[in-house]
């Protein structure tokens, strides 16, 4: 494990205490909302006073963020032409990127029992201007060499009943998204670099507890995962193909995940990018309450198995072969923030390897 891995790990973890520390905003209908990343944070402000229908919360958001972050570019439609993961440096280039956004989260089923809304209408607009470093030649190809400028119009439908018992960390319920993302090149998108797509994007995540007692809590995981992007060859961003659109956070609507190489453990990051992508994780996770530390850290571990599959860039989904990666992780949950050691082997390619991580998995 490379030293900067650990510093960023180091820095996730003071951004994590920055966020609990900060004082909650007065008032019951201002909301605030703090996400650390490795290198970088996003953080929402959001009022709930105005409500356009009765029984149900309208929340409007705003929000910003940035950060420096590693990607790859593999650049071809077979990544398995791609180099070895101790060549991966020869086709990496740093994205220094800030994001905008703001829109509204229209309620339209309440749940009482949660005193939140069930189900939320969603319309934003993110706005994102990213820059590249170091690239080493591999972007000169693309119209984005330069930077991207990139406006884009969300809309979806949310569904949420998810909730975490404090005293056992077992969480239940489930979370999904299904949205359109729309950035054509009218929205002003031929400025710097070129987008010109339309998006379809699908989560559904779901928890479910099985042992809830003093010395163990154990719960099961799962989510799936479908992007389909819709656009021609040259028009379509490599950070876009490099991503998954699932809204797995809102009210941060950004593409957080980079390709099924981020959708499943132990893969390199923005490997098997393409038009159609299609993932599944499955996890069963412990914690051990009998076991906290000073009333602060408790042991966790947590088994999973990935898998996915993508277009290859035919705009059609090939399963063969279907990724599959499996593997073992232990940490600790303190101050709202799980921080695991994983190992994971990557069976296409019979690869063990070592990773640190802030949060679980999904």
């Amino acid at each position: 494990m490379r030293s900067t891995a650990f510093a960023r790990c180091a820095l996730a973890a003071l951004l994590s205490l920055a966020a609990v520390s900060l004082p909650a905003l007065g008032g019951e209908d201002l909301l605030f909302q703090w996400d650390p990343r490795l290198w970088g944070a996003d953080v929402a402000l959001g009022w709930k006073g105005w409500d356009i229908l009765p029984g149900v919360d309208t929340i409007l958001w705003g929000s910003a963020g940035g950060g420096w972050k590693n990607n790859l570019y593999f650049g071809a439609a077979d990544d398995t032409a791609g180099p070895a993961r101790p060549d991966l440096d020869t086709i990496a280039y740093v994205n220094l990127n800030v994001d905008w956004r703001f829109g509204a989260a229209q309620g339209i089923v309440f749940n009482p029992a949660q005193n939140r809304n069930l189900v939320e209408f969603l319309l934003f607009y993110r706005g994102k201007i990213q820059h590249y470093l170091y690239d080493n030649g591999v972007l000169d190809p693309l119209p984005e060499r330069n930077g991207l400028l990139q406006h884009s119009l969300f809309t979806g439908l949310l569904f949420d009943n998810t909730t975490k018992d404090k005293a056992s960390l077992n969480r239940r319920g489930i979370y999904s998204v299904l949205s359109a993302e729309l950035s054509p090149a009218w929205l002003g998108n031929e400025v710097l670099g070129l987008s010109d797509y339309w998006r379809l994007s699908l989560i559904v995540t779901g928890y479910l507890p099985v042992l809830d007692t003093p010395a163990v809590s154990i719960y099961l995981a799962g989510r799936v995962l479908f992007d389909r992007i819709f656009g021609e060859d040259g028009k379509v961003p490599v950070t876009t193909l490099g991503s998954i659109g699932a809204l797995t956070e809102v009210p941060f609507v950004s593409d957080s995940l980079r390709a099924l190489g981020d959708a499943l453990r132990g893969v390199a990051d923005n490997r098997y990018d393409g038009y159609v992508k299609l993932a599944n994780n499955f996890d069963v996770r412990l914690h051990f309450p009998a076991w906290t530390l000073f009333k602060l850290a408790t042991p966790l571990a947590v088994a999973y198995f990935d898998a996915g599959v993508y277009d290859r860039m035919t705009r059609k989904l090939r399963f063969d072969p279907v990724y599959c990666a499996a593997g073992l992780g232990v940490g600790l949950y303190t101050l709202g923030f799980d921080f695991i050691l994983y190992g994971t082997y990557f069976f296409n390619e019979k690869e063990l390897y070592y990773g640190l991580g802030l949060g679980v998995h999904f």
